[in-house]
């Protein structure tokens, strides 16, 4: 029985390491990040259209003026790792 399990485990392991998606391993050099355009958006509201972007803390904002606001509230420097969600 112990034997049964482990031989489901390590297919189970075999199937998730198959669906690897390669294309996240990519490391970012800093010229690719990109400088968003906040003095582009009128404060306190941001336009409630939905283009994610990807902030260089990791994290995904709805869209840029979402993730402007994030910087204007933490004065952290976010840049714009791609247009997508993280």
């Amino acid at each position: 029985m112990l034997q049964l399990v482990l031989w489901l485990l390590a297919g189970d392991v075999a199937v998730s390491s198959d669906s690897f998606d390669s294309s996240n391993s990519h490391i970012v050099q800093p010229s690719e990040l990109r400088t968003p355009n906040c003095d582009h958006y009128d404060y306190p509201a941001c336009p409630r259209n939905l283009s994610p972007v990807c902030g260089s803390d990791m994290n995904t904002y709805g869209n840029e003026c979402t993730l402007c606001m994030k910087i204007r509230e933490d004065g952290n420097p976010l840049k714009i790792i791609k247009d997508s969600p993280c």
